[in-house]
């Protein structure tokens, strides 16, 4: 059974012939990596929201961030989940972006950048991470997740139909348009000449929350800095099953800690994926 590697398009007799591989071409995958520009929700993973929740989810201070229920909360990518095409975004991730396109980015619908699919103004959004339990979310992964949030007054909503179905409470998801900056391979070898790559996996392997969403975790890819490009967007489908909006849970709201100042679960369909997928040749 001969192991494919989808980076490379190729397929390997062994699992170290396959870090060799990877390795001699560590340069060119990352440089691939940074190079592109990714929509979120085209990485693998879905999510839905509740946008009704939110409203009603926080009323107090919760250990230094105000949620005001005159606001939208919109969760937009999430760290510590191992994504389709092998990358994990890790703690602090977004620290530098959220400086840097502070009052830049738009929120949109489909990841459009035409004017009649804008949501709200780059002016009328806060961008800020904090810590948020992944029950939060709806999901079932134990702890938290550092994560990028928008946040809008429900006045500022300039679209008529996502004004419309936030108020009825529709459920929607969110994804992010960014780019990679910083970006580090993890592989599980003994090999001593990948000593680097093996550190970054026993430092970050435990970290992913959705482990048995796949069959084998050999290597993955460390997102450790990642710039938000322009707007992120609701969309028909969420790559990360950890982002969207914040769901209406007053006493995991309490748990949230910053950083900075879904349908019930029976309706959706989990599949198992395999990150190094094997064929026969």
């Amino acid at each position: 059974m001969k192991i494919y590697c989808k980076e490379l398009e190729k397929s390997f007799e062994t699992k170290e012939e396959l870090f060799k591989g990877i390795l001699e071409n560590e340069d060119i995958i990352l440089g691939a990596k940074k190079s592109q520009v990714f929509k979120s929700f085209e990485k693998g993973l879905e999510v839905c929201t509740d946008q009704n929740a939110i409203s009603k989810a926080f009323q107090d201070e919760t250990k230094g961030i105000k949620f005001d229920e005159n606001y939208y909360y919109f969760v937009v990518n999430s760290a510590n989940i191992l994504d389709s095409h092998g990358d994990m975004h890790v703690d602090g991730n977004w620290n530098k972006s959220v400086k840097e396109q502070q009052g830049k980015v738009y929120l949109v619908f489909d990841h459009s950048l035409k004017r009649n699919d804008i949501i709200a103004m780059p002016k009328d959004i806060e961008m800020f991470t904090a810590k948020v339990p992944f029950s939060l979310l709806g999901k079932n992964y134990e702890g938290e997740t550092y994560s990028l949030i928008y946040k809008v007054s429900k006045e500022k909503i300039v679209d008529k139909t996502a004004k419309e179905w936030l108020e009825k409470g529709y459920n929607l998801q969110a994804s992010v348009r960014m780019q990679y900056v910083k970006i580090e391979m993890a592989i599980n070898s003994t090999n001593p000449d990948y000593s680097k790559q093996k550190s970054n996996f026993d430092e970050y392997y435990n970290l992913i929350a959705n482990k048995s969403d796949f069959k084998e975790i050999d290597y993955f890819y460390i997102v450790k800095e990642a710039k938000n490009i322009m707007e992120s967007s609701l969309v028909l489908f969420g790559s990360n099953p950890a982002t969207g909006e914040i769901s209406n849970n007053k006493s995991e709201a309490d748990k949230i800690t910053p950083e900075t100042p879904e349908p019930p679960t029976s309706t959706q369909t989990r599949k198992k994926r395999i990150f190094i997928n094997t064929k026969t040749n």
